[in-house]
């Protein structure tokens, strides 16, 4: 039996619930190392952000949906915003978010999540997008498999706790957007 391509797609506020599932399964795989435990969990527990933020036609929400609402994956992006180590441009985005729950990873989903991100950010004009990481997540290799370079090292405060992380960039928006089709 063939295995379904899931269809990359606009949120809407339907999907909350799945993005919430995803978002906080994958924060249990990726993170339980990385971040102070009771950070973890009153962070997991509070995710209830989701039904709000996708309310009135959020257009920066991009899910993976493997069958009729079952949501596997999800991105979220936009403008820069202001840090030391990316310069606030109106030409270039950002990725805020990117996660692909475990039992669908190594399938390409996130690969075509970053190039419909991409595809979507030239389309309004921007030439070049972020994203920043934890430095010590081993997911973070992904973004240079898909030809992000490292330009900076960097900091995020967690539970008052500074963790060190990285920030990579693509600046060939359309050979990046090219890998939806693949």
């Amino acid at each position: 039996m063939k295995a379904i391509r899931p269809v990359i797609r606009i949120a809407r506020p339907g999907d909350a619930s799945g993005i919430a599932r995803v978002e906080r399964e994958t924060w249990r795989d990726a993170y339980p190392t990385l971040l102070p435990k009771a950070y973890l969990v009153q962070n997991l527990g509070a995710r209830s952000r989701w039904p709000q933020r996708l309310q009135g036609g959020v257009r920066n929400v991009l899910v993976a949906e493997a069958a009729p609402h079952r949501i596997v994956a999800y991105a979220t992006w936009g403008p820069t915003g202001r840090h030391r180590a990316r310069p606030r441009s109106p030409a270039a985005g950002q990725l805020y978010e990117l996660y692909v729950h475990a039992d669908h990873r190594e399938k390409g989903i996130g690969r075509r999540l970053c190039a419909e991100v991409a595809r979507r950010m030239a389309g309004r004009g921007m030439g070049a997008f972020y994203v920043e990481v934890l430095e010590g997540n081993p997911n973070r290799f992904f973004y240079e498999a898909l030809g992000a370079r490292l330009v900076a090292h960097t900091h995020h405060d967690f539970a008052g706790q500074r963790m060190p992380s990285v920030v990579y960039l693509w600046t060939d928006l359309k050979t990046l957007a090219d890998h939806r089709a693949a």
